[in-house]
């Protein structure tokens, strides 16, 4: 998502496991009985073939209250960098496209975000890095999306990040992440849910996370978000995840 792309011919592995917990559905009927536990595995692969070209993919699996464990969903993305300040442009700025594919039997889950067997997106993202030396100091950023599922109705999303680097060693983040979907029905049925293509939610996450770099043996990070606002939507969400990313050639 960030309006910077890595070294040309250069892969990033991101491996992240998370856990995720909450106890209420905003507008759910029925409300749930007993806490809802989510435990998300997740990779992702990113890879450059030129400056401004970069192409990623996902693949997740989940195990939740609802769902035994087994495949959740994957996508595919292509972005293209057309402002880069790392180079001397005032600021980076990136757009993208992305689909995503999700299984039926995983959109019966309230917790699966997904809205549909298939969605699409266009995207941005614009940032800027202040550096104090070589490396970068901090650096500010934003991302915004706009989607329609195979069905129901389109939907916006956006996160809103501060990063700091110390040492180039000891990384930072701190962000905001908010979803918007503009379907017909303001109430979530949790009995016989089919994805939110065709729910009015609305949902606001806070987030920090801390990242240790291992030298050429990548990054090893810590996170934690907190839903503070949820509207048809799962409400009051903590969700802890370790992760590391790894770069390489090939």
């Amino acid at each position: 998502m960030q309006p910077w792309f890595g070294d040309v011919y250069e892969f990033h592995l991101l491996s992240s496991y998370s856990y995720s917990r909450f106890n209420h559905v905003q507008g759910g009927i029925p409300q749930l009985r007993s806490p809802f536990n989510v435990n998300l595995i997740y990779f992702g692969l990113d890879f450059s073939p030129s400056p401004e070209w970069a192409i990623d993919t996902d693949i997740q699996f989940a195990d939740t209250t609802q769902q035994n464990f087994n495949f959740r969903t994957a996508a595919l993305q292509a972005r293209y960098l057309w402002l880069d300040d790392i180079i001397g442009d005032r600021v980076s700025l990136a757009t993208g496209f992305n689909m995503r594919l999700t299984p039926t039997y995983a959109l019966h889950d309230v917790s699966c975000p997904s809205h549909a067997n298939f969605d699409a997106e266009l995207n941005f993202s614009i940032g800027k890095e202040f550096e104090a030396t070589e490396c970068w100091l901090f650096r500010l950023w934003g991302f915004g999306a706009v989607g329609h599922g195979n069905r129901g109705s389109p939907w916006v999303r956006a996160i809103v990040a501060l990063e700091t680097n110390i040492d180039d060693q000891h990384k930072l983040a701190f962000y905001a992440d908010g979803n918007n979907g503009y379907g017909r029905h303001s109430h979530v049925n949790t009995e016989h849910f089919h994805g939110y293509a065709k729910i009015r939610y609305k949902s606001i996450d806070l987030g920090f996370r801390y990242g240790y770099r291992l030298g050429v043996w990548g990054t090893l990070r810590a996170e934690y978000t907190r839903r503070v606002l949820a509207k048809a939507y799962p409400s009051a969400v903590n969700t802890v995840t370790i992760s590391y990313l790894l770069p390489f050639s090939l």
